[in-house]
């Protein structure tokens, strides 16, 4: 008859894993080598070498006949030393579950079917494990390869559930880090468009600035020349009236004149002098009300008719200088 060695590896189970069943259930039987082949398919150490030993103690013949060298020893022992059994002992050769009555051949095998069960209540039993028939061993040759086929597609579908779930966080991550480096780039180009626009609004300010500063110097000197003309423009009808005036009455003795005086800035002084006061002290009134230290030197000049009054006429009188009753004089720089 074949041991459960042969038996397992003629099931199709690799040799390294048999005998590590047999020694891990302590050459049970074929039954918990069976389950404990199932129940530790998956493990990574599975297919790990074990030691040269092994060989030695799992198998059939050297397993089988250790047992009986052994039973020959202690029966032996057992009468030499008088420890032989009694009428009436019996000894254990399974476990039983009082949950559900189900009897195992050793501790290994009842602690697998609590894990699996929950179930607590175990005792020892007398009754012997009968050995599986041949078609019983087909039957749970059968029953492993379905288990191991169906633990096989469990585990496939798992890999690629597991691969198909990994592969969506991948792709997840990846369009994560697409979406935030868009943002960046979004935020980078929002920041160049804002500086952009600030700085054309700054350029148009300044701009404008300028533009309104020009336009109001362009003002001021149209008021400041239309200012001028006006002061001349009177001047000019001041005279002729006199000059009307002249002719129609005799004439008049003045002893004062009213001397409007146009300084290179465009302002108008006007200023009152004795008819008999010489042109020097006119020059002098100029000189320390009216002058910059920028131009020292300047010259009187009348406007109708044009003529410079300088040099020997600062020794004449305004009356003599036909000044008098008024009269406009520019101040130009030499």
């Amino acid at each position: 008859m074949a041991s459960d060695q042969d038996t397992l590896i003629g099931m199709g189970f690799p040799q390294n894993r048999v005998l590590k069943a047999l020694k891990a259930t302590k050459n049970s039987g074929l039954q918990p080598a069976m389950d404990w082949l199932l129940a530790h398919s998956d493990d990574a150490d599975i297919d790990d070498p074990i030691g040269e030993s092994a060989g030695g103690t799992l198998g059939g013949s050297s397993s089988s006949s250790a047992p009986a060298e052994a039973g020959a020893t202690s029966g032996d022992s057992a009468e030499q030393e008088g420890d032989e059994i009694q009428d009436g002992e019996q000894t254990a050769q399974s476990l039983i579950c009082q949950d559900c009555q189900r009897i195992f051949r050793d501790a290994e095998a009842a602690q697998r079917h609590a894990m699996r069960t929950e179930h607590v209540n175990f005792a020892e039993s007398t009754q012997v494990i009968k050995p599986l028939t041949e078609e019983e061993k087909a039957a749970k040759l059968a029953e492993l390869k379905q288990k191991l086929a169906e633990k096989k597609a469990t585990r496939s579908v798992q890999d690629e559930e597991e691969r198909r779930q990994n592969e969506k966080l991948r792709r997840k991550a990846g369009q994560d880090m697409t979406m935030v480096k868009q943002k960046l780039e979004e935020q980078e180009m929002k920041k160049l468009a804002d500086a952009r626009k600030r700085e054309k609004e700054d350029d148009r300010k300044a701009k404008a600035a300028i533009k309104a500063q020009i336009e109001a110097d362009k003002a001021e000197r149209a008021r400041k020349k239309q200012e001028a003309l006006h002061g001349i423009q009177q001047a000019k009808a001041a005279e002729v009236a006199a000059a009307a005036t002249a002719a129609a009455a005799p004439p008049k003795v003045y002893t004062e004149t009213r001397l409007q005086l146009r300084l290179p800035n465009g302002v108008a002084v006007v200023q009152t002098f004795g008819a008999s006061d010489k042109l020097e002290q006119v020059y002098d009134f100029v000189q320390q009300h009216h002058r910059s230290a920028s131009a020292p030197t300047f010259h009187l000049m009348t406007t109708f008719p044009r003529k410079v009054l300088d040099g020997a006429e600062r020794e004449k009188t305004l009356s003599d200088l036909g000044l008098v009753p008024s009269c406009v004089l520019v101040v130009t720089n030499n």
